[in-house]
């Protein structure tokens, strides 16, 4: 199956991109086609010990700097819901960053700028069934966009709106139930 970009990820030179993954210092990090990362984020849910976070990074207006928003000591089923009801949208904007996490352990699944994802369980052999299961190979340098990128060919990332939301609403959508702004 090709490799298939978010909405918002444009890397005009990435040719030849595949899903993939090393371990390496106790973490799984790797790139991932848009395709498959909301069944990764489910998959690491079930994972995680409970309760869980959901963390959503966005970036600050006219800086490089990010606000760090997180949603703490979830079940499984909320963090589920959260990816039920925003996962698209978070999956195809290019702006913002998220994960889940467990407050009990130190497990992490962040995904990051151009479709890059940092996975850490001691679950180690749970979690490369995970991704196996998905496609997602083990190699010594899984591809990078950042690697395509040259003076006359960047790579850029842009906000993306559906059904009239963007990420930046988030936040405030889950206000209601904990979400926080880190300081």
């Amino acid at each position: 199956m090709a490799f298939q970009f978010c909405q918002g990820v444009s890397a005009p030179a990435a040719k030849d991109i595949e899903s993939g993954y090393k371990f390496k210092d106790g973490s799984f990090t790797g790139i991932i086609s848009a395709e498959l990362m909301a069944d990764l984020a489910e998959g690491f849910i079930e994972l995680a010990d409970e309760p869980v976070f959901f963390l959503l990074e966005l970036p600050r207006e006219d800086s490089e700097e990010y606000d760090v928003y997180y949603l703490d000591n979830c079940t499984k089923a909320v963090a589920r819901a959260i990816m039920k009801r925003y996962g698209e949208l978070l999956i195809q904007d290019g702006l913002s960053r998220f994960g889940f996490g467990s407050n009990k352990t130190e497990e992490e699944l962040y995904f990051m700028d151009y479709q890059e994802f940092m996975l850490y369980t001691p679950k180690k052999d749970k979690a490369e069934m995970l991704l196996k299961k998905l496609g997602i190979s083990k190699t010594d340098t899984p591809c990078s966009m950042w690697d395509s990128f040259t003076d006359e060919q960047q790579g850029s990332l842009s906000a993306v709106e559906l059904e009239g939301e963007t990420v930046f609403d988030i936040p405030e959508a889950l206000e209601e139930v904990g979400m926080y702004l880190a300081e």
